[in-house]
C-alpha cells in the first residue's frame, strides 16, 4: 500500500511535491485511517525523528521508484518528487473510492509550496506528535503511537472506545 499511496500523492499533485510534504501526507493518511477505523493503511511503524514523523521504508520505496514512476531532484535542502517516465494515472492504482476521498482531502488541503508551513504546524499539533515532542530530542528515533489520535477523538465525542 505504501507504494500506491506515494504514487497517488505524486500523481495527484502532478509531480509538484517535496519529499517533506510527501512524508507528511503519508503520515496523515495513516493517522486519519487510524483515527476513524483503528487501522493504518501502511505497515509503517512511524517514528518521531529529525522534528517530524518518519520511517526509513519511505526512502527505500522512493529509491525503488526513482527514475521510473517518479524522479527525485535535490535542490539546496529540498528534494522534489516529480513524475517519472513510467507514471500512470492515479485511477490505474485501483484504490477504493472511500480512500481516494480521504487522500484527495489531504492533497486539496495541504498541496502547494505556499502551504508547507501550515502543513508542518498541523502535523506537529497531532496527538502522536504532541506526545513525544518536547520530551525527546530531534536526533532520537522515538516510535509514534497513532492510536492516541483515535483516543483523542473518542474522548472529544464523549464515547467509550467500542463505539467507533
Amino acid at each position: 500500500m505504501l507504494d500506491k499511496l506515494i504514487k497517488y500523492f505524486v500523481y495527484e499533485t502532478k509531480g509538484y511535491i517535496t519529499k517533506t510534504q510527501l512524508i507528511k501526507f503519508l503520515y496523515l493518511a495513516d493517522l486519519y485511517s487510524v483515527k476513524w477505523t483503528g487501522k493504518q493503511l501502511t505497515e509503517l511503524d512511524w517514528y518521531y525523528y529529525k522534528y517530524g514523523p518518519w520511517h526509513e521504508d519511505i526512502d527505500a520505496a522512493l529509491n525503488k521508484m526513482n527514475g521510473k514512476e517518479i524522479i527525485q531532484e535535490s535542490h539546496s535542502n529540498t528534494t522534489l518528487i516529480k513524475l517519472g517516465a513510467e507514471a500512470v494515472s492515479s485511477d490505474d492504482l485501483e484504490l477504493p473510492v472511500s480512500l481516494k476521498l480521504v487522500l484527495d482531502n489531504i492533497t486539496r488541503e495541504w498541496a502547494g509550496s505556499d502551504k508547507l508551513s501550515q502543513l508542518l504546524d498541523y502535523v506537529y499539533s497531532t496527538a502522536p506528535m504532541l506526545e513525544v515532542k518536547g520530551i525527546h530530542k530531534p536526533d532520537e528515533k522515538v516510535r509514534l503511537n497513532l492510536q492516541t489520535e483515535r483516543e483523542k477523538l473518542i474522548s472529544e465525542l464523549g464515547l467509550e472506545s467500542g463505539w467507533i
